[in-house]
């Protein structure tokens, strides 16, 4: 399974796994007849029902945001930024190696810009990267709105990586 390149896509990908295993356990409990200690034997089912509806709607903005960055790559203004901060978001790990790991070691990376438009100067943070920045002076370039140019996309392709 590839690793999610949004923080939403990761809240979907893990809210949907616990709603499933939730409506499967109260399933198996109602049907086999297994008490649940102070509490009908369903009730896991709406409980996995509302948690699957929440990964849905995680699952909804995410998409909404990948027709925004869409947008911006082909409608939007492409300006020259510079890299602030380079943060290491150690409490996510996506192991797809080995079954343990050291902390850090499969964690994503983000990348915040600056950049300038119209005389303002604003910030945009990159998606999840699992390959780590170079540490060298970069200048990325970076996608506006020119409505709003707050809304903006780091363009992950113009960010050098360390090999």
């Amino acid at each position: 399974m590839r690793q999610p390149r949004t923080i939403w896509s990761l809240y979907a990908f893990i809210f949907g796994l616990m709603g499933l295993v939730f409506i499967f356990l109260g399933t198996v409990f109602y049907i086999t007849g297994i008490p649940v200690n102070g509490g009908p034997n369903w009730f896991f089912i709406p409980i996995g029902v509302v948690i699957l509806l929440g990964g849905l709607a995680c699952l909804m903005k995410c998409r909404l945001q990948e027709q925004r960055i869409k947008y911006l790559k082909t409608e939007g203004i492409s300006v020259v930024g510079n890299i602030q901060s380079v943060r290491h978001l150690v409490w996510i790990t996506w192991n797809t190696k080995t079954f343990v790991s050291r902390p850090g070691q499969s964690s994503p990376w983000v990348v915040q810009c600056s950049y300038c438009y119209g005389g303002q100067i604003y910030t945009v943070k990159s998606l999840l990267s699992w390959i780590k920045p170079a540490d060298d002076f970069q200048q990325p370039i970076i996608y506006i709105d020119p409505r709003n140019p707050a809304h903006a996309y780091v363009d992950m392709d113009t960010i050098k990586w360390e090999l």
